[in-house]
């Protein structure tokens, strides 16, 4: 009885945590119905654990004694997770919880009145427009670029004015996961719109390890890098993978331009020349320069100091930018004072995990970039991180404030 309740209330409560969280699990009353036994032999044992928080010898026996019933419980979660399409990414935030809620209202009245069906209908009309509401894109006249919080890695996002996104980088993966599909994806679908291109900056695990997620569950009509024939072959299945979705794919090479929406982005390196004798893809990272009106941004994946030197000698009269994705998460070997005194950046972009063990970011690239007057901002200290622009001044979001850069 008390796991039937459980699996009945996480059905109820479902839409609600959906509309909050951007995924709903069809897998929980389930999953839930199994873990229930097992909560309840835990719960007393932990409840003990705490009683004896004065005799910690006895408590930390007891606490102990409850490891194999929490590794179980864990185990039906992920057994859970691991059911292909065991969740659904849908929308979140205001809109989306009121739907859902009212969702909730209407299966709870399923369940308790005789006559169901129009409480049914209902319910599954409020679920299927949560499930639609992220394909609906937002109409503006800014243009956004999201530095999303992925930890040490890189995951960027530029919205378009007519709501569609080109995103750089995914994430990493780990076992059992990755931040394309934890992360950037739920993201996405949060704030709605397609993904029109993907682009990869190089194909490290930290910065392409979630790509196979965003691509199946997104769909970007293009795929974008500078093709890495050295690469590993996790690279080049991903290539055929996105051949077998129908993904474009299309090589970028200096000077290579693409326009969305009236957004141009420029690709400045690497040179296929330059990089053919290359064996660290860091040093033939995928540079690309963003120009919506007389505002620019410049992405620069993991481009360590040699690479940052050939942009100086080939491209310098492009290289000027308002905004700076800092290479490589700010390490050392990156941002060298001649590139950044090129770029000359108002705001520079950091994207690293919280209490990293490369030492990323370096605190001598930190000094200069202070020195050179930009405003640093990093995802370990402030998470996902907005800079939106009208193609005139900036305005810059974090989940503390908001403010804005005059012209």
């Amino acid at each position: 009885a008390a796991a039937l309740t459980s699996g009945v209330a996480s059905l109820v409560t479902g839409p609600l945590v959906a509309g909050r969280c951007g995924r709903a699990s069809l897998v929980a009353p389930l999953t839930i119905v199994g873990a229930t036994p097992i909560v309840a032999l835990l719960q007393p044992m932990l409840f003990v654990a705490m009683l004896l928080g004065w005799w910690p010898a006895a408590a930390r026996f007891a606490a102990d004694a409850s490891h194999p019933l929490l590794a179980a419980f864990v185990w039906v979660a992920h057994a859970g997770a691991a059911i292909p399409g065991a969740q659904l990414d849908v929308a979140a935030g205001t809109t989306a919880l009121l739907v859902s809620g009212i969702a909730s209202v209407l299966l709870v009245a399923t369940c308790v009145r005789r006559d169901t069906l129009a409480p049914a209908i209902g319910c599954v009309g409020c679920v299927a427009l949560v499930a639609w509401l992220p394909s609906v894109p937002r109409v503006g006249g800014e243009v956004e670029l999201h530095m999303i919080d992925v930890g040490q890695g890189d995951a960027l996002a530029l919205r378009t004015p007519r709501g569609r996104w080109v995103v750089f980088d995914a994430g990493r993966a780990w076992a059992g996961g990755d931040a394309g599909k934890s992360t950037v994806v739920p993201y996405l679908r949060a704030r709605g719109g397609e993904v029109f291109a993907f682009v990869l900056s190089h194909p490290h695990a930290d910065h392409a390890g979630g790509a196979a997620s965003l691509r199946h569950a997104m769909h970007p009509a293009l795929y974008v890098d500078a093709g890495y024939p050295g690469a590993s072959g996790s690279y080049r299945e991903s290539l055929v993978a996105a051949r077998e979705l129908g993904i474009r794919w299309q090589r970028a090479h200096p000077g290579d331009s693409l326009v969305v929406d009236g957004v141009t982005l420029t690709f400045l390196a690497p040179d296929s020349a330059w990089a053919a004798g290359l064996d660290d893809a860091n040093l033939a990272s995928t540079v690309v320069r963003i120009r919506y009106g007389t505002v620019r941004f410049l992405l620069t994946g993991d481009a360590e100091g040699p690479e940052e030197d050939w942009l100086v000698e080939h491209e310098s009269a492009l290289l000027g930018a308002d905004v700076l994705k800092v290479g490589h998460h700010g390490s050392v070997t990156s941002t060298t004072p001649r590139f950044l005194a090129a770029v000359h950046p108002r705001v520079a972009l950091v994207s690293v995990g919280a209490g990293n063990s490369y030492g990323h970011p370096g605190p001598s690239v930190m000094g200069d970039l202070a020195r050179a007057g930009a405003q640093v901002l990093r995802s370990d200290r402030l998470g996902s991180v907005i800079v939106s622009t009208d193609g005139v001044a900036l305005s810059l979001h974090t989940d503390q404030r908001a403010w804005e850069l005059s012209p």
